[in-house]
Formats: C-alpha cells, sequence, structure tokens
C-alpha cells in the first residue's frame, strides 16, 4: 500500500502547529503541558497517522496517588515526564494528579520498557515513599482500541485495576487486536461456548450523580474463554452472524441476569438491572411472552428489568417488533434507549416507542467540559427528557470533573470508571455496601 505523504505532512504540520496553543500554563501550576482538549486532538492525529504507516503508539495514563495538598509533586512529576520520554512524545496534564502520555512504540515490550523507565524517574523526582503510590494504565494501538474512545476505556480499564490490585503499571486486556488466527479459532468454538455456558456476566452501577449512591446496575456479557481469558463484547458479538446463535446467547444471558437480581433481592439487595437486546430479537414471535415467563419463574416482578435497545437498530423496527416492545412495556419492564444520539431514529424513537429512560452516548459525555457543543447538547437532552417524563442516564463518566459538569447541566444520574468498572456479582455488592456504610457515616456526622 502506498502511503499519502501529502496526508502525513498536513498531520505532522498539523501536531506542530498546534504547539503554541498546546503548551500553555496549566490552572493547577504544571507548566508547559498539553491540557486534556490538546491531548485529545494529538490522540486523534496519532490514531490518523499510525492508520496511514499501519505502525503502533502506547497511550499510558498516570495517577500520582491521593496525597493532602494536591498539588504537591506536580511539577517534578511533569518534569520528569518531559526529560524521560522522547521529543516525538506527548505528555499532558489531564486534571488533578493525573497525567496521560502518548508513547511512539512499536509494540508491547517498547512499551513496557519505556513505562518502566517513566516509573523510574517519577520514582527519583517525587521520593520513595511517593513514587510507590503512582500507579499507571496502558493501552497500545490498534491492539486495544482502534478508535479514540475504545482506547480511552482500555487504558481506563488499566487504571482503575492498578488502584485495586496495588501494581505499577497494568495493560489493557486484548480487544480488537486479536490476530485473525485467534479470531479463527473463536468463530469455531463459539457455539460451543454458549452451550458450554462460557459467557458470564459483568455488572456496572449506576448512581445519583448527587449522592454517589447506586440505584441500578448494567448486565454487560463477557466470553470467559479457557484459553484467552475474559474477552468484551467486541471480540465476540460479530460472531453471532446467525439470529439463531445471538437468541441462544441473549437468553442465556438473561437468565443469568434475572438469577442475579432474584439473589440480590433474596439478601435484601434492591437494585434494578438493565440488559441490552439486538433489536432483530424483537421479531421473534412470541418473545414478549418468553420474557415474561421467564421473569414470573424467578418470582420477579416486570418492573426490576430495563431492557436497553441499541438507538442505531430503532429506526428498522418492524411491525411485530413494536408489538413485542409495546406488550413487554405495558406488562412493567422497563424499556430504556442506549447510546442516544448515535443513530439516525433517536427522537423519532424516543417520540413512538414506549421507553421510559434513554442513556446518552459517551461520545457527548466525555468531552463536556472541553466543548461547548457538547454541553449543550447534553443540557438540551437532560431538559428534553425531564419534559417528556424519561429517566437520563450519561454513560462514559471517567473523571469527577465531567461528573460535576454534568451536575450543573442537571443530569441525575450516570455510570462509567469514575464510579467503578463493570464487576463480578459479589464485588458490585461489596462496592455498593461500602458506599452507603461511607454514605451513612457522612449523614450521622451532618
Amino acid at each position: 500500500m502506498m502511503l499519502n505523504a501529502a496526508s502525513d505532512t498536513d498531520l505532522r504540520k498539523s501536531l506542530l502547529d498546534e504547539a503554541p496553543r498546546a503548551f500553555a500554563p496549566n490552572p493547577a501550576g504544571v507548566p508547559s503541558l498539553p491540557d486534556r482538549e490538546a491531548f485529545l486532538r494529538r490522540l486523534d492525529m496519532s490514531i490518523r497517522m499510525a492508520e496511514r504507516q499501519r505502525s503502533s503508539f502506547a497511550v499510558m495514563l498516570l495517577d500520582l496517588g491521593p496525597t493532602e495538598d494536591p498539588l504537591s509533586g506536580l511539577a517534578a512529576a511533569a518534569a520528569a515526564l518531559r526529560i524521560t520520554v522522547r521529543l516525538t512524545d506527548t505528555v499532558a496534564w489531564l486534571e488533578g494528579r493525573q497525567f496521560a502520555v502518548l508513547l511512539n512504540v512499536a509494540n508491547e515490550e517498547g512499551a513496557t520498557r519505556v513505562g518502566g523507565k517513566i516509573f523510574e524517574a517519577l520514582g527519583e523526582a517525587l521520593g520513595e515513599a511517593a513514587g510507590r503510590e503512582v500507579r499507571a494504565g496502558m493501552a497500545l494501538y490498534p491492539d486495544h482500541g482502534k478508535s479514540g474512545d475504545q482506547l480511552l476505556r482500555a487504558v481506563n480499564g488499566a487504571l482503575y485495576q492498578a488502584s485495586r490490585g496495588h501494581k505499577g503499571i497494568v495493560m489493557a486486556v486484548l480487544a480488537e487486536g486479536v490476530l485473525p488466527e485467534v479470531r479463527e479459532t473463536l468463530g469455531q468454538r463459539f457455539g460451543m461456548a454458549i452451550e458450554q455456558n462460557e459467557f458470564v456476566l459483568r455488572f456496572q452501577p449506576v448512581v445519583n450523580l448527587v449522592s454517589g449512591l447506586p440505584v441500578g446496575a448494567e448486565a454487560l456479557a463477557r466470553w470467559r474463554h479457557p484459553e484467552l481469558g475474559l474477552l468484551p463484547p467486541a471480540e465476540f458479538m460479530h460472531l453471532a452472524t446467525h439470529e439463531s446463535a445471538l437468541e441462544g446467547l441473549s437468553l442465556r444471558l438473561l437468565d443469568q441476569a434475572l438469577r442475579q437480581i432474584r439473589n440480590w433481592r433474596e439478601r435484601g439487595v434492591a437494585l434494578s438491572l438493565s440488559l441490552n437486546f439486538a433489536p432483530v430479537l424483537l421479531a421473534r414471535e412470541g418473545l414478549d411472552q418468553l420474557i415474561l415467563a421467564r421473569l414470573q419463574a424467578q418470582g420477579l416482578s416486570p418492573e426490576c428489568l430495563t431492557l436497553e435497545l441499541r438507538d442505531e437498530g430503532l429506526a428498522a423496527l418492524s411491525a411485530s417488533a413494536l408489538r413485542v416492545l409495546f406488550s413487554l412495556a405495558s406488562a412493567g419492564v422497563c424499556l430504556a434507549i442506549d447510546d442516544f444520539g448515535r443513530g439516525t431514529g433517536s427522537l423519532l424513537a424516543l417520540r413512538d416507542l414506549p421507553v421510559q429512560e434513554f442513556k446518552i452516548d459517551a461520545a457527548f459525555v466525555s468531552k463536556v467540559c472541553h466543548s461547548e457543543a457538547d454541553a449543550a447538547i447534553v443540557a438540551t437532552l437532560v431538559s428534553l427528557g425531564r419534559r417528556l417524563g424519561k429517566t437520563v442516564i450519561a454513560k462514559g463518566i471517567e473523571t469527577e470533573e465531567v461528573r460535576q459538569k454534568l451536575r450543573s447541566l442537571g443530569c441525575e444520574y450516570g455510570q462509567g470508571f469514575c464510579f467503578a468498572q463493570a464487576l463480578p456479582a459479589q464485588e458490585l455488592e461489596d462496592w455498593r455496601d461500602q458506599r452507603m456504610a461511607a454514605d451513612g457515616a457522612r449523614q450521622t456526622l451532618i
């Protein structure tokens, strides 16, 4: 493949032209580093460059750890990072005690080697005790994501694991970069994996943005592959090319979700649960009665289940699918639109379908603090939801800054790595108990 030299030159020039704007002093006193907005622009440019050159790079997210003085060590850390990386790399200060680094490396080995040097430099700059508190997540393009959103989700997940496991650097789990020969193996095993119950659920809490307390959870599918470990949906959902396979997987996941709701209810954990359902399955004759029968078999009321419908599939719903949706809604099952704003039929679906809630697409949420247009869109959607009597949930909340911004825009509910990633059921229950206990202690002090 011949590279487009002119386009690559333009991209390099864009990076250079941006420099005077990107290297302005930051509000927290961190000198001469790009801010979050500049970092996101550079990430986008790096992806475009890597696409053209068929090359790789790494994204590293660093958290210096808690301290009584939030500004302590920031300037020293910034200087250490700038000195350690190459001129072709990017170091950015995001917020608080978090930095991001774009590393021009060829593979995981190179990324790990540079990451080790960065940790050594931070240890020397901050001192031994503070250096031990530093945590980092790392993700590679294209192994862990081929878009900015995918890479950021991957690297945030890795940082979360580093924080929970008290490790230094954690590499993201494999995403869309699985080798072709491994993909072929996955395809061959997919049907057997359904029969052998290798697909499991993880649960991400939905919280009240004011109190931080959980009000529900979303059930997310994972493939517990015996050799490759826990695989995200991006690695296997495309393998469900036949409706029979997709239906079999969806119903097994539904059964898991309902059993979990029942287990929670038996222990006094009143969490509602949402589960994504492929629009193509809605046309199945008798699907509504099948779902209601499963609820009844578990002794559950329909109100405890929310079915999430992908925004992009709503414009082409058949008449039979519409009948199923209205039947479920009339029985009490909550219907929600997922990734609202991504597809072309969002507003029509909100008008014509019996949905009770919608989730604002993470693409708008992630930029709400740094884009007036995205902030205006989110504010409009929140206001629209309120006027229509719908529950509005913001997806992809990754920082406290975004959470506070959403609160100022009137958004009441949200989910994302700012609170927790998708957890096993018991870990979610423990997380909930900790949140409830902390809130109880706070109320006592008040």
